[in-house]
């Protein structure tokens, strides 16, 4: 295969872009419950909320970016560390509502998560007039 080849779209299997976590993400809730249609028993899930699974794969849009960025710029930066944060924060609402988690419970997690983006700043972009 080409450079040009790669680049062009025409790679039917696109290991490099950043489409490979939604992908997996989706075929894993598809064999979970493919597993449940067949009778596997998965002791910690808790199908009256299977709905919460959809929720879960909107994760899969920042940990893509996340990967794709680390990808791209060879660093752990604040840009990646700002997807990861925002791909754990809707994978935890999720796994609150897939395991019928207590909120009254679990919700100084969602504290802590704060104090962590507060740590991991995305860099911020500059204005149009500064940058002149």
């Amino acid at each position: 295969m080409t450079d040009n080849e790669a680049n062009t779209g025409t790679n039917p299997v696109a290991w490099h872009s950043g489409r490979i976590i939604p992908a997996l993400m989706v075929v894993g809730v598809g064999l979970i419950f493919l597993g449940a249609n067949l009778g596997v028993q998965i002791p910690f899930l808790n199908w009256a909320n299977w709905w919460a699974w959809f929720i879960l794969l909107g994760a899969a849009w920042p940990l893509s970016e996340a990967w794709q960025r680390y990808r791209t710029t060879g660093t752990f930066d604040g840009t990646v560390a700002h997807s990861l944060l925002s791909a754990l924060s809707i994978g935890m609402v999720a796994t609150i509502f897939i395991l019928d988690l207590s909120w009254g419970k679990w919700w100084p997690l969602f504290v802590i998560y704060g104090g962590l983006c507060m740590l991991v700043r995305e860099p911020r972009r500059r204005r149009r007039d500064e940058v002149r």
